[in-house]
């Protein structure tokens, strides 16, 4: 997982991490409850109805959303924030989250290579692959935030088990 030294960065900057692990605690209950109404394998809705809990209870997200993995390129999907750019290559933080089939945790996004600027204000970002049973990536979900440093490994851990609930509609 690429993660740069966060010694950098206030503690006025980012959530505390029990702080975090409460939020989405919450979240993810909301989710399993809301998510229980909608059938199992039909992602969109579900997507949808994850963006808007997260956005509920997550402070430090400015944007959130998700990129299909095309063939030749990512595709937005359902999304929450300022407009954003529809098609990206793989060469950003979601195509390399889903090239290597990891997420990314990127505390200052100018210093990523290739960084896509889809919104002007993100100054950190996470990139988490949605991957199917046959290991192949069906899209990626990213959210960034006005803050550097905003995401660490409590937001990993939350959102790479939240993610699955998307495909199979059961949380890891």
């Amino acid at each position: 997982m690429y993660m740069e030294d966060k010694s950098k960065v206030s503690k006025q900057e980012a959530l505390d991490s029990s702080d975090k692990s409460k939020l989405y605690g919450l979240a993810l209950d909301e989710i399993n409850m809301q998510l229980s109404t909608l059938e199992k394998g039909i992602i969109v809705p579900r997507m949808s109805t994850v963006l808007a809990v997260l956005r509920k209870f997550m402070p430090h997200y400015i944007w959130q959303g998700f990129y299909f993995a095309e063939e030749k390129e990512m595709v937005i999907g359902p999304y929450q924030g300022e407009v954003t750019c529809p098609n990206i290559p793989y060469t950003g933080v979601c195509g390399t989250c889903a090239r290597k089939k990891e997420s990314l945790i990127i505390p200052n996004v100018g210093d990523f290579p290739g960084h896509i600027v889809c919104d002007k204000r993100a100054k950190s970002e996470i990139a988490v692959p949605i991957v199917d049973k046959a290991g192949r990536v069906i899209a990626v979900y990213a959210t960034s935030s006005d803050r550097l440093n905003a995401f660490d490994d409590v937001d990993r851990k939350y959102l790479e088990n939240l993610m699955p609930i998307l495909l199979d509609g059961e949380l890891q």
